[in-house]
């Protein structure tokens, strides 16, 4: 059976869990319940050929899901596809607003800033409470709209508009101390802002 449509990752193995062959996956969609739904999963591991599998049965535990499949039937065998992304086909996708994109989709392209500089290839989005964060090399980008500019699809690129002193290297802007510093003042209390991204299958960024 050709494997190439089964390309949308909604969880990664990170371990087995008991003795007949459970593995524990880490979620990579916001919607765990559709796991319940799936007759058939593909596991792709980092080397060597990926592989259809039947489901058993998937039960949610501590925010993570353990996988049941059929011939996965103990430790061993469960042990061979840790660190394997668990993948659906495309058209199986949960649709995503406007401006919301697949992590998997992400992965991969190339990160650049609005005067051409290549800071080279997204690694990683690393959820947060406040926002998704974009590792690129050792640079951490937030996933707000202020921040990226763009995000090309076809040409497999994503635009930022970093601020000063962000990216690896850069030296932050220091602001004039007043010249009357006698009374302490406390700034007024950040509001957390509202995340704008998603990660219906697959973490999903701005």
């Amino acid at each position: 059976m050709p494997l190439d449509e089964w390309n949308l990752t909604i969880g990664v193995v990170v371990s087995t869990f008991g003795r007949i062959g459970e593995l524990k996956v880490h979620l990579e969609t916001d919607y765990p319940e559709r796991f319940a739904d799936l007759k058939e999963v593909c596991l792709r591991p980092n080397k060597g050929d990926a592989r259809m599998f039947t489901m058993d049965r998937a039960r949610l535990h501590k925010k993570q899901i353990l996988l049941k499949l059929e011939g996965v039937n103990n430790i061993s065998d469960a042990e061979l596809w840790r660190g394997a992304r668990v993948q659906v086909r495309r058209d199986k996708a949960v649709p995503l607003p406007e401006g919301s994109y697949y992590v998997g989709d992400l992965i991969g392209m190339e990160v650049v800033t609005l005067t051409g500089r290549s800071l080279g290839l997204l690694e990683k989005i690393l959820p947060y409470p406040a926002q998704d964060l974009l590792q690129v090399g050792d640079a951490l980008i937030p996933a707000v709209r202020e921040i990226i500019h763009s995000v090309d699809t076809e040409a497999r690129r994503i635009t930022i508009n970093p601020p000063p002193g962000l990216l690896p290297g850069e030296e932050p802007e220091i602001a004039d101390e007043p010249e009357n510093t006698s009374r302490s003042l406390k700034g007024e209390p950040r509001s957390k802002r509202k995340r704008k991204s998603q990660k219906p299958d697959g973490d999903n960024a701005d």
